[in-house]
């Protein structure tokens, strides 16, 4: 879990300004959370059956709901919740007994630093075990695929344990005469051997054991004896793998016989492919790819190397199709990639959900630019599986190959690193990455970063980009967010996020007014243009605590000539919390000026409605968390659509944010949502554009 993610948080506290203490800290330390408290067993019960919840911090001594309830509770409805304690005394003794209740830990009361990376720790191991039982899901299905595979299979296959068969197919049986496999099964192999040769089979299997070899199999020639007495001669591969779960060796005979150099560069061409997919297997791959490694070494060569795993390929794809479209899918995104091979090229099947792709010679604008029209190719394409038609997208990391690239296994993991960097651009997918070293060093990066935000803003070089915000009501309005991004070589940072999470407050405030300033250049010349422009323009919390702001802002309206009701200012739900005096004033200062107020992630924290009491805000844009349940993990729509109408009660115009699906649409009609916003309208562009009288 990124710790830009929002928390789903339950909060067990008798006094609730402690917990809104609690929600507050974890803002500001920038863990942005959506919290709900919890003062009965059946609301527990209640929130826990509804909705996937991340975290739960009890006090100690709470009467209201105990604690040891609330992990009773937790412990029989089987949920992956983590529970802190807050315990007001100190010492080993309450950690000892909270442990034994079931707690993960026991922090003491205002410890909040060490609060806080117990929550990282836990949140992170949180994250490993939900992809451990996603990686588990897969692992049985590719073991059912398996088995099926290989009771099919025309070659003789047989598993050993032990010296025991533990697995046989038909063919094996019938290979030595026997009717069906449960005859062989758990029977010593040794017995089904010519006498005279069972002592060094004995010593030949007991080292393919001990060598441990799963990827070269050792040819084994021996004479056997079939069901009827008579000698068999056979030559068989052995390969030790795991079935079952346990280590052991597996013994394949090849359904056909000779000694041809044609049979013999078929059975290693079938021992280096996928069955499923016919690409190359895993092994293989490893094999070409160090290969090539050592060719480019001796060479001025750059080679490129894209990890491409399908997005979401649990919810998007085994679940509307199950086993057998999933794997009717990926033999479609195989012809797919097999279809643009160049000249060098070389693809294979990586996992259960990815693949790797070997471009022998390249530069890297060129694989970004090959990487970009693969996955364009992949989401154009409709797929058809089992009767249904899917679609899907992929996302990409990018590796080169050069003389200092080393081992074959190091540029994969580069590759892996850059597509969770792809994903941590682009949560929802279909973007890609190319891995740069100098990445690995965060805290070089940020002072060379902050150097040239402070460049960038000397220069006025910072660019704008514009993403209209669409009215579902037919207000008529065309307002566009404003976004500022810092081009940086290949890299476009988002400065206003960046300075805040280095509190950087001149800076900011600095970049701030770069961007009101610049914004409103570019909104006065679409309304000299007859295009009624409305801007809205984030500030950060530095210029929420900028009292000389307001009265710049009359000075920089007349300047720009640029109406103050063509502005709304945008800010976020926790700086308002922290800062409510200062939020309540220039809040009434800017609105005097004719401007509008909005505030951005509404809906996280305890009470999120507590501080509309103070600040009167014209608009609010719910977090993108309640988008991202619907659309991206499948949950119900009904907290969303309650929230929105709230707002809605109140007077409180409500943007929805992150808008992907043409799905959420209906949805968001009925609850009087008055604009959407995200990339199903359009995405950040560099100009202000949009047709805002389209349907």
């Amino acid at each position: 879990m990124s710790s830009s993610d929002t928390i789903r948080l339950l909060l067990i506290h008798d006094v609730p300004s402690e917990a809104q203490r609690l929600v507050s800290m974890l803002h500001n330390a920038g863990r942005p959370n959506r919290a709900q408290h919890v003062a009965t067993e059946a609301v527990l019960v209640k929130l826990l059956q509804d909705k996937t919840w991340d975290l739960l911090i009890a006090a100690e001594g709470s009467q209201n709901l105990a604690p040891a309830k609330a992990l009773r509770t937790i412990q029989k409805m089987q949920k992956d919740v983590p529970v802190l304690l807050l315990s007001e005394r100190s010492g080993a003794q309450p950690v000892v007994e909270g442990l034994k209740l079931g707690a993960r830990d026991v922090v003491t009361v205002d410890e909040d630093q060490h609060l806080l990376l117990v929550i990282q720790r836990e949140m992170q191991a949180l994250e490993n075990r939900r992809q451990a039982r996603l990686h588990d899901r897969r692992y049985h299905a590719t073991l059912q695929r398996t088995k099926e595979l290989l009771d099919s299979s025309k070659d003789a296959i047989a598993y050993i344990s032990d010296g025991l068969i533990v697995y046989a197919n038909d063919s094996f049986a019938e290979r030595f005469g026997y009717k069906s496999n449960d005859d062989v099964e758990f029977q010593p192999l040794i017995d089904m051997l010519a006498e005279g040769e069972r002592e060094e089979a004995r010593e030949f299997l007991k080292q393919c054991a001990i060598d441990n070899n799963d990827v070269e199999a050792q040819e084994w020639k021996f004479t056997a004896n079939t069901a009827s007495g008579s000698p068999l001669p056979t030559t068989a591969e052995v390969l030790s793998t795991i079935y079952d779960e346990e280590r052991c060796l597996q013994v394949r005979i090849a359904s056909g016989s000779g000694d041809t150099e044609q049979l013999e560069a078929q059975i290693s061409d079938i021992k280096n492919r996928d069955p499923l997919t016919g690409l190359y297997n895993r092994q293989h791959f490893l094999r070409v790819l160090d290969s090539t490694i050592n060719s480019i070494a001796g060479s001025p060569r750059t080679g490129g190397l894209l990890y491409l795993e399908i997005d979401r390929f649990e919810e998007t794809v085994r679940g509307p199709v199950g086993v057998a479209g999933a794997d009717a899918l990926q033999k479609k995104v195989a012809e797919l990639l097999q279809s643009g091979l160049r000249r060098g090229d070389v693809v294979a099947r990586y996992g259960d959900d990815s693949f790797c792709l070997l471009m022998s010679e390249t530069t890297p604008d060129s694989a970004e630019r090959r990487t970009s029209e693969l996955l364009k190719k992949i989401s154009d394409t409709i797929f058809e599986v089992v009767g249904k038609t899917v679609q899907v997208t992929a996302s990409v990391g990018i590796s080169l190959l050069s003389e200092a690239s080393g081992s074959g296994e190091k540029v994969l993991n580069q590759a892996i690193k850059a597509h969770a960097e792809a994903l941590q651009k682009n949560s929802n997918g279909n973007s890609f990455a190319l891995y740069e070293p100098d990445a690995e060093q965060p805290d070089d990066a940020n002072t060379y970063r902050r150097a040239r935000v402070a460049q960038a803003l000397d220069a006025g070089t910072l660019k704008l980009l514009y993403q209209p915000v669409l009215s579902l009501q037919g207000s008529g309005e065309h307002i566009y967010e404003v976004l500022v991004r810092l081009v940086d070589g290949k890299e476009e940072l988002a400065p206003v996020s960046f300075l805040e999470g280095i509190g950087d407050t001149a800076l900011s405030t600095k970049m701030d007014r770069w961007v009101i300033l610049n914004s409103m250049k570019a909104a006065a010349a679409q309304r000299a243009a007859g295009k009624p422009v409305i801007l809205l323009l984030h500030l950060t919390a530095a210029s929420l605590l900028d009292s000389g702001l307001p009265a710049w802002l009359g000075v920089a309206f007349k300047a720009a000539k640029v109406s103050p009701n063509s502005v709304v200012f945008q800010l976020r739900q926790e700086d308002i919390n922290s800062n409510l005096h200062a939020a309540r004033d220039f809040t009434m200062q800017v609105q005097d000026l004719g401007c509008r107020v909005a505030v951005c992630h509404f809906g996280i924290g305890l009470n999120p409605f507590k501080s509309l009491e103070h600040v009167k805000v014209d608009i609010a844009k719910v977090d993108p968390s309640f988008v991202r349940e619907i659309q991206d993990e499948g949950e119900s729509s009904e907290t969303l659509a309650n929230l929105v109408k709230e707002l809605g009660a109140t007077g409180t115009r409500v943007i929805v944010p992150h808008i992907e699906q043409a799905s959420m649409l209906p949805t968001l009609w009925q609850t009087g949502t008055d604009y959407i916003q995200g990339y199903y309208v359009q995405a950040p562009a560099d100009e202000m554009a949009f047709d805002f009288n389209i349907e």
